[in-house]
């Protein structure tokens, strides 16, 4: 969505021509296939009928399938191309996420995660000053490691803080969840921004730029759910 976004912001940017509607209806005809993914993936792992792992692969043939019968853009010798680029694609990203992994153990080893929940249990004590300093935690630890091993580090340690000050476990999740997937999207590792630089080839620099309205809206998202647990909480309910 991000790098969706990105494009567009970039090609209207440029241009001096007012939006059409009839444009805007045509490219959402066109799109509808691309919206119907999200939905077909979130629904199949609710649902149960596929796991998160298995997705991956659901979304391959569906898109696949799309664009080979519905666009018809994609012919069986793109193949061929399509799989060269992805290998290249990952042959970029690979390196990173191994210094990624390396930078995770090495934080593990040295019991920096204990630290740093040990120092903001001393600045902040508890309640929702405690809350402003984990959501400031998070937001830095999001830059510097991958989701999968913060939750494995972060989560143990803070569980037990927010509990005892009356924040309710589930609401935490989601507030730790959006925390570091704002990560995602700010440097230095930014597995996001990596990758859309790499997919629309321009500079990280560049892409940098590009996504900093995205992370305000995410951080003033972010600033909602901590402030209004009943939203999150709606469903469990």
């Amino acid at each position: 969505m991000v790098m969706g976004g990105w494009m567009y912001w970039n090609n209207h940017s440029r241009s001096t021509e007012p939006w059409d509607g009839a444009e805007i209806a045509t490219a959402f005809k066109r799109g509808i296939w691309a919206l119907l993914m999200p939905v077909i993936l979130l629904g199949g792992i609710y649902t149960g009928i596929f796991t998160p792992t298995e997705s991956a692969v659901v979304a391959m043939v569906y898109a696949l399938l799309v664009e080979s019968l519905i666009h018809r853009e994609m012919k069986p010798r793109d193949y061929i191309d399509v799989t060269v680029d992805t290998v290249k694609m990952l042959g970029a990203i690979l390196p990173l996420l191994a210094i990624a992994s390396s930078l995770n153990n090495i934080l593990d080893l040295e019991g920096i995660p204990r630290q740093m929940v040990a120092t903001l249990i001393g600045t902040f004590g508890s309640g929702w000053l405690m809350m402003l300093g984990i959501n400031a935690l998070l937001l830095v630890v999001g830059c510097l490691m991958d989701t999968f091993s913060a939750i494995l580090l972060f989560a143990p340690l803070l569980l037990p803080l927010v509990t005892a000050s009356g924040w309710d476990p589930v609401h935490f999740g989601i507030i730790m969840i959006v925390n570091l997937e704002t990560g995602y999207l700010t440097p230095p590792v930014g597995l996001n921004i990596i990758i859309a630089s790499i997919a629309f080839k321009v500079s990280f620099s560049e892409m940098v730029k590009a996504v900093i309205p995205f992370i305000v809206l995410m951080v003033l998202a972010l600033a909602v759910i901590v402030a209004w647990p009943g939203l999150s909480m709606a469903l469990t309910r």
